[in-house]
C-alpha cells in the first residue's frame, strides 16, 4: 500500500508537504505541487479519506439524491453536478430515492452517516420538517419544484426553473403554429407532484392567453415511455374525433411514448397532431421527428446547486430556460 511517505520520497519533499497538497492547502508553490501530484500519479497513491477527515474536519464529498438515476433529465443533471463538484476537488455520493418520502429519508440518512460537507436534494415526498431536520445536521440545497412556493424548514429557496412560465410559453408556440385544441398530458391532478402541477397550471394559463379552448387533460399513470404510449392511444382517439390537434406532455419521456402511439394509429406528426415535451433529454433531440421541448439550463442549475451547498452566494432568480421548437410541432 502506497503511503504519503512514499510519495514524499518520490517527490523529494517532506510528508507534511504531501499532506498539504492532498488536502488542498493553498500555501504550496506551483512547482512543488506539480512534483507531488506527478508522484501521486506515478505511484497510484489513494488518500486515506477517514484520516484526512479527522485531520481537516472535511470529508471532501457532497451528497446528491434524485428520484430516478436512469431518467434522462436526472442522468444529465446528475452528471453535471458530479463534474461541477469534481472541478472544486469534491466527490459526489449519489442516491436514488424513487420519489417516496420513506425512501428519501432512508437514503439521506445513509448519506449523512458518511458525513458529507452538504447534501443536494431533489425531493418529491419530504416535508418541511424533514428538511429542517436534515439542515440541522449539514448544509442543504434543494433542487426542483417540490418546495417552490411552499414552506421548507428554513432552507433557502430551491434552485429551479419557472415551470409554469415555461409551460405557458410552450402553449404559445403551439398556438403560433396554428393549433387551437391543445391537450395537456400529466398525472391526475390530485396525485401529481409539484412540477407536474405547475406545468399543468402553466398550460392552462397559456391557453387562456392565446384564446384557445380549455380542452380536457389526458391523464398518464406515470412518467415512462410506456405510460406515454398508453396515454397516446387516447390522444390518437381524440385527435381522430377532432377533439385535439396538439398535445403538450409533462416530460419528454411521456412525449416520446405518445409520438409512437400516434404513429401506430396512422397519424402524422405534426401534420395531424403536434407534440411538445419538457426537459430536453437526448432521446428527444434524436427522435423522428425531433421533439419540441423546454430546455432548462442544466449546467447553470448544477453550478448554482453546488455553490449553494458550499455556502457560496447564488442568484435568487429562477434558473433560465428556453423553448426549442423542432420538427414535432
Amino acid at each position: 500500500m502506497v503511503t504519503q511517505q512514499d510519495v514524499a520520497d518520490r517527490a523529494g519533499v517532506g510528508r507534511r508537504t504531501v499532506s498539504h497538497v492532498v488536502t488542498g492547502f493553498p500555501h504550496v508553490s506551483p512547482e512543488v505541487r506539480e512534483r507531488v501530484l506527478r508522484a501521486i500519479d506515478e505511484l497510484g497513491y489513494v488518500p486515506n479519506r477517514v484520516a484526512q477527515q479527522l485531520r481537516t474536519g472535511r470529508s471532501g464529498v457532497i451528497g446528491l439524491t434524485v428520484p430516478e438515476i436512469g431518467v434522462g433529465y436526472f442522468g444529465e443533471l446528475g452528471t453535471l453536478i458530479v463534474e461541477e463538484a469534481a472541478a472544486r476537488g469534491l466527490g459526489t455520493l449519489v442516491a436514488q430515492t424513487r420519489g417516496t418520502r420513506e425512501r428519501e429519508l432512508v437514503e439521506i440518512e445513509r448519506l449523512l452517516g458518511l458525513q458529507p460537507e452538504g447534501v443536494i436534494l431533489s425531493p418529491l415526498g419530504l416535508t418541511a420538517d424533514d428538511v429542517a431536520g436534515v439542515a440541522a445536521r449539514t448544509s442543504v440545497t434543494l433542487i426542483g419544484e417540490h418546495f417552490v412556493g411552499r414552506e421548507r424548514g428554513g432552507v433557502a429557496a430551491p434552485v429551479a426553473i419557472d415551470n409554469a412560465a415555461a409551460a405557458s410559453e410552450v402553449v404559445g408556440v403551439l398556438a403560433s403554429a396554428g393549433r387551437r385544441r391543445v391537450a395537456y398530458l400529466g398525472l391526475d391532478s390530485d396525485a401529481a407532484p409539484r412540477f407536474d402541477a405547475l406545468r399543468r397550471q402553466g398550460a392552462r394559463a397559456g391557453r387562456e392567453v392565446a384564446g384557445l379552448e380549455q380542452v380536457p387533460d389526458i391523464p398518464v399513470r406515470d412518467y415512462t415511455w410506456q405510460d406515454g404510449y398508453d396515454a397516446g392511444r387516447e390522444a390518437a382517439r381524440r385527435a381522430t374525433a377532432g377533439e385535439l390537434d396538439a398535445v403538450f406532455c409533462v416530460t419528454d419521456e411521456v412525449a416520446i411514448g405518445v409520438m409512437r402511439a400516434l404513429h401506430d394509429a396512422g397519424l402524422g406528426i405534426p401534420a395531424d397532431v403536434a407534440v411538445a415535451g419538457f426537459d430536453d433529454i437526448p432521446e428527444g433531440r434524436f427522435a423522428n421527428p425531433r421533439l419540441t421541448t423546454v430546455a432548462p439550463d442544466k449546467a447553470e442549475l448544477a453550478r448554482r446547486a453546488v455553490a449553494a451547498v458550499l455556502g457560496e452566494p447564488v442568484p435568487t432568480s429562477a434558473v433560465p430556460h428556453r423553448v426549442l421548437p423542432r420538427e414535432s410541432t
